[in-house]
């Protein structure tokens, strides 16, 4: 008995903390769709990205009051709000197989949206074939490679 009160308790303590520790994340994406709602016209939202380079971004994709598939950047320091159509660049899926086409990943971890030197890119985080961490930026607008950064 007491063994199996030491495991709820530590199952317990293991889900408290896991919550803990995304409830940044969670408010950063409710303040950022509440934003888009506001400024941008948003009225429903498909995905969430978190983009940290040189200053942090959240983007959320959705569709606006027009029915545009729309992605609405949001600066974290001064609101600075871009909205960009789906269709004037590259997906997310496409920016993922660009970095598998090119023969470097063994396995993308994740891919955000962002602003880099004032341009909107992709950034795709993958294990290149030995194990180590890469990044790649990719432009929005036509999916050449921005900047790379290799074997973290």
């Amino acid at each position: 008995m007491i063994s199996i009160a030491i495991l709820v308790v530590l199952v317990c303590g293991g889900l408290i903390v896991y919550w803990q520790a995304g409830a940044p994340k969670r408010a950063a994406q409710a303040n950022a769709v509440s934003f888009a709602r506001k400024y941008a016209g948003l009225k429903n939202e498909t995905n969430f990205y978190l983009f940290n380079r040189k200053a942090t971004y959240f983007t959320v994709a959705g569709t606006n009051t027009k029915g545009q598939q729309v992605y609405v950047i949001i600066a974290k320091k001064g609101g600075r709000t871009v909205v960009l159509n789906q269709s004037a660049g590259i997906s997310e899926q496409r920016a993922s197989s660009l970095v598998k086409s090119q023969e470097k990943s063994s396995r993308v971890l994740k891919t955000n949206l962002g602003i880099w030197q004032k341009k909107p890119v992709w950034e795709v985080t993958y294990l290149n074939r030995s194990g180590k961490l890469c990044y790649t930026l990719f432009a929005f607008k036509n999916g050449k490679t921005v900047k790379e950064i290799q074997n973290l």
